[in-house]
């Protein structure tokens, strides 16, 4: 290859690298060692990780740090958790340690920033995206809750779920074949909860908090028929002081229709003279004071507006 040649396919190696290289990659491009080390002390090139540099000229970004961290593992370093679900693009922030999978059998020495993994990745589950080895979607959001609670957890399975970024079937089998690792409990916990039991479980709460507080005179469940939409099922209901609690599961589960729907009958249940109170699942488990708060001022406000 001609010296042209090589310097152009360098190059284009640095631009989609992100500006970054190993030192394995500028010698098989014709750099000798005295060559990198000079373009260093001229500051030409800026080491970035153990055997990793950044042209100067390029930014330092958060993918520059992360292509770095898995240049300098090698063969073998797949990136996992939150670091792989911001390289797939499906969060917008990335974690503060670049999570990296590396073989049992391989004995790198630490990096700062990197945290490394011991465990083999099964070649299915990676993929090359952006020229880096990344653990597939499923496999991802599986490892990223393993070191989230339950509620930072369920917003994160949430959304992507909800971005259509990946499918429950999807998580479903990942999960099964990544059982008994870390992280199988809390995974199993979140994959119920976006299977519908999110809505279940906020109204078993619900009803807890509202007995717990005192609050009587309600019906679970309750049919009515609206005048242009129908019969509608109203989750709980004052019916006395028409006040209605609705109650919604994760976001995962309102679709279009749903919200087109929703919305109609709700026109509906206000112009029958309801007073309508949305809660969540995330309300209901951060915050369930709130929620009984809102439900008493709803009642007090319909008492004095009925003269009840």
């Amino acid at each position: 290859m001609r010296i042209d040649e090589q310097a152009d396919r360098f190059r284009r190696v640095r631009r989609d690298q992100d500006g970054v290289f190993s030192t394995g990659q500028a010698h098989d491009a014709g750099y000798t060692r005295a060559a990198i080390a000079a373009k260093i002390a001229r500051g030409e090139w800026v080491p970035e990780c153990h055997g990793v540099l950044r042209a100067a000229d390029h930014p330092a970004t958060p993918r520059t740090r992360i292509r770095a961290a898995v240049l300098s593992l090698g063969d073998g370093a797949t990136l996992t958790g939150r670091t792989a679900l911001f390289w797939w693009r499906m969060i917008d922030v990335p974690p503060g340690e670049v999570e990296v999978s590396i073989p049992h059998e391989h004995r790198p020495r630490a990096r700062p920033g990197v945290r490394l993994v011991r465990r083999s990745v099964p070649a299915r589950d990676r993929v090359v995206v952006d020229g880096v080895t990344v653990v597939v979607r499923p496999v991802a959001v599986l490892a990223a809750v393993a070191d989230l609670d339950l509620i930072a957890g369920a917003h994160l399975v949430d959304r992507v779920l909800g971005k259509g970024a990946v499918g429950l079937d999807q998580l479903r089998a990942a999960h099964v074949r990544t059982a008994g690792r870390r992280g199988t409990e809390m995974a199993r916990a979140l994959l119920t909860l976006a299977d519908g039991g999110a809505r279940s479980e906020a109204e078993r709460i619900a009803h807890r908090e509202l007995r717990g507080a005192g609050v009587g005179g309600w019906v679970a469940d309750h049919e009515v028929r609206l005048a242009g939409y129908g019969l509608a099922v109203l989750d709980l209901a004052f019916l006395e002081l028409r006040v209605l609690v609705e109650i919604d599961g994760w976001a995962y589960h309102r679709d279009l229709r749903a919200f087109l729907t929703d919305r109609t009958r709700q026109n509906a249940l206000v112009l029958e003279g309801w007073v309508v109170i949305r809660t969540t699942w995330y309300e209901l488990t951060q915050d369930p004071n709130r929620f009984v708060r809102n439900v008493v001022e709803a009642l007090a406000a319909q008492r004095s507006a009925m003269k009840i």
